[in-house]
């Protein structure tokens, strides 16, 4: 994926390339990776994504966010298979849409190479007004309006009237407003938060974005506290401090995926959120006695 940049809210111009209803297709025994944004609303039922190690269980309400160049797999539960509403989509208008379609459509497995080529068709992602990202896997409170606004979405697409795009717009427009809305009314950025939870929320943050370049700065920004006080308060409670705490979850996962997986570990690094190989295995060794290498090895 490429780097992370800030989008604010009156610059959101989604651009919806296509929409459909999910079918038989599954990809649970191979990695598929795509360029654009991709929304997939859970109607009803049963399916499983998987994704940097981690599977997660979709359900009536579930939005899964996938994100450009993520590896991940995906599947139906076979006795409640789910009913998904797809929405491949860009937060911002590019003029390379049709250019990405047509790429699309002359190759049909383009998704599931090792590496996508044309790497210029990435999209990047993106943090809202610099302090949140839509998260991969959400919760939706408000299922029927958001059911409604996905099967409006579809309705327009599959008309194909010449304001089709308009429609489409307005309606993802709608599911966007009501994300953030319930993520800022859930996770309370006003500052709420008790200390009794605050570690709670600290971890879950890291839990959750740990594979990003997470700092106390973003982390008290999101929260609406001090980085100062954050960073003191972490500590004193965990013993700890908040560095040490996502490499402590980043090394967990890279010793999932060592076991798990085949990636070499230039990837794995890249997936768990370090930039530099040789920071990553340096950590690892500190916090395991085992270089990545060495961690892969030490059953063979």
């Amino acid at each position: 994926m490429k780097k992370t940049d800030t989008i604010m809210i009156d610059e959101l111009n989604p651009y919806v390339r296509k929409v459909g209803v999910q079918g038989i297709a599954e990809w649970g025994n191979t990695y598929r990776k795509i360029y654009d944004h991709e929304w997939m609303y859970c109607i009803k039922g049963k399916a499983y994504y998987s994704a940097n190690g981690v599977e997660h269980e979709l359900t009536k309400g579930s939005l899964l966010l996938i994100k450009p160049n993520i590896p991940h797999g995906f599947w139906k539960d076979k006795e409640n298979p789910a009913e998904i509403i797809w929405v491949h989509f860009d937060f911002k208008y590019r003029r390379d849409v049709h250019d990405l379609e047509n790429l699309i459509k002359d190759n049909q497995n383009i998704y599931f190479n090792e590496e996508l080529p044309e790497k210029n068709y990435l999209r990047q992602d993106y943090k809202i007004e610099n302090r949140f990202f839509i998260p991969e896997i959400f919760k939706i409170n408000k299922t029927s309006y958001v059911e409604d606004r996905f099967k409006d979405i579809l309705k327009a697409f599959d008309q194909h009237h010449i304001t089709w795009q308009l429609g489409a717009k307005a309606n993802l427009l709608l599911i966007i407003k009501e994300v953030i809305y319930q993520m800022t009314e859930e996770n309370n950025l006003n500052s709420k938060y008790n200390n009794e939870n605050l570690i709670d929320y600290i971890k879950s943050y890291i839990n959750q974005y740990y594979f990003r370049k997470i700092t106390r700065k973003e982390i008290s920004k999101y929260l609406g506290y001090n980085e100062d006080y954050i960073g003191k308060f972490f500590k004193n409670k965990e013993g700890i401090s908040i560095s040490q705490y996502l490499n402590d979850i980043r090394i967990e996962k890279a010793k999932e995926l060592l076991d798990k997986t085949d990636f070499s570990v230039t990837n794995i690094a890249e997936l768990i959120g370090f930039l530099d190989i040789y920071y990553f295995s340096k950590t690892m060794k500190n916090i395991t006695g085992y270089s990545p290498n060495e961690w892969r090895c030490r059953n063979v």
